[in-house]
């Protein structure tokens, strides 16, 4: 048995050029739709979104961000903009998705006592100091929604 026996993974062939590997793999990247490509970025957002929500508080609660939850929203929300009406029969599934973790993060910083753009009092940002009212807040003492996040009876 020769040295090159010993060094491929099979006992056989030895490993494929560099240039043969680019190929392939240019191969293989050319096979995905670009809506494919979208779609799974829009499913790791998701992914992201809830364990940045802290969703099920249980497993993730630990790991609760209203700030980069409401990024990782927000970068969904112009993604499948940015791609309405062309990725297949997943977007609905997506944009229900979106609706839904609008709804939970809206939810999620009322229960928490956050104003819209940024963390709960005691969190890394946001809460209001000594009585001064936020830049954010109107007269009403209301919180104006974080451009771009859609709030409910906030349109």
């Amino acid at each position: 048995m020769d040295e090159r026996a010993h060094s491929t993974p099979d006992g056989g062939q030895p490993p494929a050029s560099e240039a043969e590997l680019m190929d392939e793999m240019r191969r293989q990247l050319a096979s995905v739709t670009a809506a494919d490509v979208v779609a799974e970025l829009a499913a790791h957002l998701l992914n992201m979104a809830t364990v940045r929500l802290g969703l099920p508080p249980e497993l993730n609660g630990e790991f609760r961000g209203l700030d980069q939850a409401r990024l990782l929203i927000d970068a969904l929300a112009g993604l499948l903009d940015g791609a309405a009406g062309r990725l297949g029969a997943v977007e609905p599934q997506l944009r229900e998705g979106l609706a839904q973790f609008r709804m939970a993060w809206v939810e999620l910083a009322s229960a928490a006592g956050a104003a819209p753009g940024g963390e709960a009092p005691g969190g890394q940002q946001g809460g209001q100091q000594g009585g001064q009212q936020d830049e954010d807040e109107g007269a009403s003492g209301l919180a104006k929604p974080p451009s771009g996040l859609w709030v409910p009876g906030m349109d």
